[in-house]
């Protein structure tokens, strides 16, 4: 149960939040949000005291940026108060105590809050002029080892001492929040430390380091005119490790008398060669540790490394208490539960996780999601899907692990797509690709679940159910855990696409009313009484928002419909089977082709859905046009049938 201090900073954040984005000029805020010296001050000794982590602490330095922004003095007190005592990363990496942790914690949130438009630059700007950017600059400079070097030498014993300085963390953090979407502090930190960001981006630490690094990177990368800087280091350093490879791989075939020729061809020295004729290469999906896939271990199981942590099914839900379930994220590497379980066993001083995070690329992992391989027996992936399960009850805190749950999580992974959200924030590594080639592996688990309890035409049902209710209903579930984009994520499992394309327009149409509904702040009276939208708890409108209040929902819709008529393209039924059973043997028997199509998916998402600047533009990527003209047309249709505005 929340606080009352909690629920006053979380109205003032939505309340400074909504002024920031509505407010058309920077004049105009300033003449909203004003705060005097005494109040800003109090904030601070509030904030420095806290413990940092907590939800408090993080809304509290949320706030504080907000009600000093186009204000100098006020920023410059705000700034000035963590400057000579907080920021002074010499004395700190010879000693410090925990309230100095606390302090320089403080910092980083509040540079990682800065919001990243016109606005927040003013505050950017204010921590340039003050040195702030070229103090952290400076730090790198002068204690990252000197050198020209290209590939980072894990046993650099320079390195290994550098990246265990205390500061080094929090300026990496800081760094990467100055940065995003300002030029000055981009243009600052390529024109000095690029070459030492991207050494430390190759370091593997207990601190990740090298992910920290890599986000500072990243946001440096978006500046037009600096960013090929980053794409120029990391280029060298590909080609570097090209040539290492290639000389390692002629010495190795020297060793068993083998050598390359001038087109790059394998000859043989001498008459070894014919022992080597029976040896293949291992196609499609292979464990980290053996090396060995389906083609020379075809009974064994594999599975995927992931990450998974408890989370609200819906955080828009009216609830006093929101309904609990978890996500999931992975890196997309895969082991042997066999190999896994020897490693184990071999690393007895060592947790089991721990000792999975060296061959998850120092990602963090709690679970073993199960793939039942062409050859693999139904009982060998049961049980090893009954110990993934197991994982997830011993992270979520949930017995029994439904397909209900499953559903959410493929959600929650589509919302993440959507909203362009960071997969690697929680596990340190893993990106976009990496969990849209698990996705498919996800659903075959949800879809052997409902299989298994034949609950695919029950789903579909109530699938149907959904689609057919009263438009007296719509408001409520645009609130429910089960509302619209809970139906669409099952839909992707239980519809052909043949089907799809028959119900498409209805779902998405639901879904733009989803956002419009919530953007409007109809509250609980009006989701109680959901026929009566002009309850007490809001006012649903017939006017259409901005793009960017119907972007999510767009692109959520987007991402499904490319999987359904992409991903799951060419999956043959038989007569007498159902969709369900049809798709989840076709995922079982083509990994080649979902890597393919993944890749090809997000390809389309990110180079032609994500720059979409109008509904327009989203529907002509999705082959809508001829159902739907006009975006608004759509979302008044589903509008005017709520009996309240009808």
């Amino acid at each position: 149960q929340p606080s009352l201090t909690e629920t006053l900073l979380e109205l003032l954040e939505r309340l400074l939040v909504e002024a920031a984005a509505t407010l058309k000029s920077v004049e105009a805020y300033q003449g909203f949000a004003t705060a005097t010296v005494g109040e800003i001050t109090s904030l601070l000794e509030h904030a420095v005291h806290m413990r940092p982590g907590t939800d408090l602490h993080h809304r509290l330095m949320r706030v504080l940026p907000f009600l000093t922004y186009t204000n100098q003095s006020n920023m410059g007190l705000l700034i000035n108060h963590f400057d000579a005592a907080v920021l002074n990363f010499t004395q700190f990496d010879e000693g410090h105590t925990v309230e100095d942790e606390a302090r320089l914690e403080a910092w980083v949130a509040l540079c990682d809050g800065i919001e990243r438009n016109e606005l927040g630059n003013t505050m950017k700007n204010e921590i340039v002029s003050l040195g702030i950017v070229s103090r952290c600059t400076d730090y790198i400079k002068n204690n990252a080892p000197p050198g020209n070097q290209i590939l980072l030498k894990t046993d650099n014993p320079a390195w290994k001492e550098f990246s265990m300085k205390p500061s080094i963390k929090y300026i990496l953090r800081a760094l990467a929040g100055l940065a995003a979407n300002h030029p000055t502090t981009q243009k600052a930190i390529a024109a000095s430390v690029i070459n030492s960001l991207h050494l430390l981006e190759q370091m593997s630490s207990d601190e990740h380091l090298g992910s920290l690094a890599e986000a500072v990177l990243e946001a440096v990368r978006e500046n037009p005119e600096v960013g090929g800087k980053v794409d120029e280091v990391r280029s060298a350093t590909r080609e570097e490790k090209k040539k290492l490879a290639m000389a390692m791989r002629a010495k190795q075939l020297k060793s068993i008398g083998l050598k390359t020729n001038e087109k790059g061809q394998v000859k043989a020295e001498n008459s070894l060669l014919q022992q080597f004729q029976t040896i293949g290469e291992e196609s499609g999906l292979a464990c980290v540790i053996c090396r060995e896939g389906y083609r020379f271990q075809p009974t064994k199981v594999l599975a995927i490394y992931t990450f998974t942590r408890r989370c609200p099914l819906e955080e828009c839900e009216k609830a006093m208490r929101k309904t609990m379930g978890f996500t999931t994220v992975s890196h997309f590497n895969l082991v042997h539960v066999d190999c896994h379980m020897a490693a184990v066993r071999q690393a007895r001083s060592r947790d089991e996780w721990d000792s999975a995070l060296l061959q998850n690329a120092n990602t963090r992992c709690n679970g073993l999601l199960p793939l039942w391989g062409p050859g693999v027996t139904e009982s060998a992936f049961a049980a090893s899907l009954a110990r993934h399960n197991a994982y997830l009850s011993d992270v979520t805190g949930q017995r029994d692990i439904s397909y209900q749950n499953l559903i959410h999580d493929l959600k929650l992974m589509l919302l993440k797509f959507a909203e362009e959200k960071s997969f690697s924030v929680d596990s340190g590594g893993g990106g976009p690709q990496s969990n849209l080639h698990t996705l498919p592996y996800l659903a075959h688990v949800a879809l052997y679940t409902i299989n298994s309890s034949r609950a695919n035409a029950r789903e579909e049902r109530s699938l149907e159910t959904w689609l057919d209710s009263p438009p007296s209903a719509w408001v409520s579930q645009a609130y429910a855990v089960d509302g619209p984009f809970y139906q669409a994520a099952a839909a992707m499992l239980l519809l052909s696409p043949e089907k799809w394309s028959q119900k498409r327009v209805h779902i998405l149409q639901r879904l733009l009313l989803t956002v419009h509904i919530r953007a409007g702040g109809v509250g609980t009276a009006a989701v109680a009484a959901s026929d009566n939208a002009g309850a007490e708890g809001g006012t649903l409108k017939m006017e259409i928002a901005e793009y960017s209040v119907y972007r999510p929902a767009l692109m959520f819709f987007a991402m499904v419909d490319l999987i359904i008529k992409d991903m799951w393209a060419g999956v043959h039924t038989k007569p007498d089977q159902d969709w369900c059973v049809s798709l989840a043997e076709w995922i079982r028997h083509n990994d080649e082709a979902m890597i393919s199509r993944s890749s090809s998916v997000l390809s389309t998402f990110q180079e032609d859905l994500i720059p979409a600047q109008d509904m327009g533009e989203v529907f002509d990527v999705c082959g809508l046009l001829a159902e739907i003209p006009s975006g608004p047309s759509a979302i008044l249709e589903v509008l005017s049938q709520i009996p309240a505005l009808s």
